[in-house]
């Protein structure tokens, strides 16, 4: 039989990782194209681009400390299956060329949205139990 708590952990301190690695990693300390190349088809400039991928950076890995620090409330996740699945969309309609390449949107967007839904009903078990 497994733990509940121990499984829980595993979700939540794996949510909060993405969100740091992806907030830190491609955003903040080494700008990668890609991030750049969605805000650009969507419109924006060079300047704009850049700055939306640094705010975006600072916004996930607020994240993953909401993740960590609300370890007990339900919306850290809740917000995490929602700007997932909202930003598989924006991929999808201004990058579609990104669902293509190895270790793409798609794949990391529905592992988080899985995991965040394990959480929550890891949670809502625990809870039961209690």
């Amino acid at each position: 039989m497994t733990s509940v708590p121990l499984n829980y952990a595993i979700c939540r301190l794996t949510v909060a990782f993405v969100w740091l690695y992806h907030g830190l990693v491609p955003k903040l300390l080494y700008l990668h194209e890609d991030e750049l190349a969605m805000s650009l088809a969507a419109g924006l400039s060079q300047t704009a681009a850049e700055t939306l991928a640094i705010l975006a950076g600072v916004a996930e890995i607020g994240m993953a400390f909401a993740v960590l620090f609300f370890w007990r409330q339900r919306w850290p996740l809740i917000l995490t299956v929602v700007a997932m699945l909202g930003l598989l969309v924006f991929v999808t309609v201004f990058q579609p060329e990104l669902l293509s390449g190895a270790f793409n949107p798609v794949t990391t967007n529905v592992a988080l949205i899985a995991l965040a839904i394990v959480g929550l009903n890891l949670q809502r078990s625990d809870q039961e139990e209690s």
